[in-house]
């Protein structure tokens, strides 16, 4: 049963960055643009759980070796598949102006540090240099640590999935939070 799991969890997380690739590559109808924003650490930093990360995660910058902590996607849109949609703006030319983030997640070992707010305010500077004016965020409903997190990076409840969706799409109900970046201070 666990092996079946993990399985299913790698064919997800597979599935999920096939679509990424293809959101990146321009293949997929209905972006205008993504962008995925990371989060990294020397590894002389990590060098406690440095043996547990993937080659997939470790880089090298300016001669330095590094290893990626935190990531999330940008994607500018007028709505992300299989997902509930925003209502701002409304109007011609919504959908440039409108962007969502997704697959935003912070090693378990970093979790709590400030990383994922980082995140998500490298994600609002990004997005006001593409002209966007409303951001929206999905997250499950009992998902605490990430609805405070966006709470605290200025997002509000917009919207809830109806569960008969979510039990439709096999994952946990989720809402949808939404911040106006056209009212942000200087990030």
């Amino acid at each position: 049963m666990v092996q079946g799991i993990l399985d299913h969890k790698k064919y997800l997380a597979e599935r999920e960055f096939e679509a990424l690739k293809e959101r990146i590559a321009g293949k997929r109808v209905g972006f205008k643009r993504v962008s995925c924003i990371n989060a990294t650490l020397p590894m002389s930093q990590m060098s406690n759980f440095s043996d547990d990360l993937c080659s997939a995660c470790k880089c090298s910058e300016n001669g330095e070796d590094r290893v990626v902590v935190g990531s999330l996607d940008l994607n500018q849109c007028l709505r992300l598949p299989d997902e509930i949609t925003g209502k701002r703006p409304e109007g011609v030319g919504a959908d440039f102006s409108r962007a969502y983030l997704s697959n935003v997640c912070v090693a378990k070992e970093l979790q709590r540090n400030g990383l994922g707010y980082l995140l998500v305010a490298k994600s609002k500077k990004v997005a006001l240099e593409w002209g966007i004016t409303d951001l929206y965020v999905h997250v499950a409903v009992d998902n605490e640590p990430a609805r405070k997190l966006y709470v605290k990076s200025g997002f509000v409840y917009e919207n809830d999935e109806p569960a008969w969706q979510a039990r439709f799409l096999d994952r946990p109900r989720r809402i949808l939070l939404w911040t106006d970046l056209s009212v942000t201070p200087n990030l």
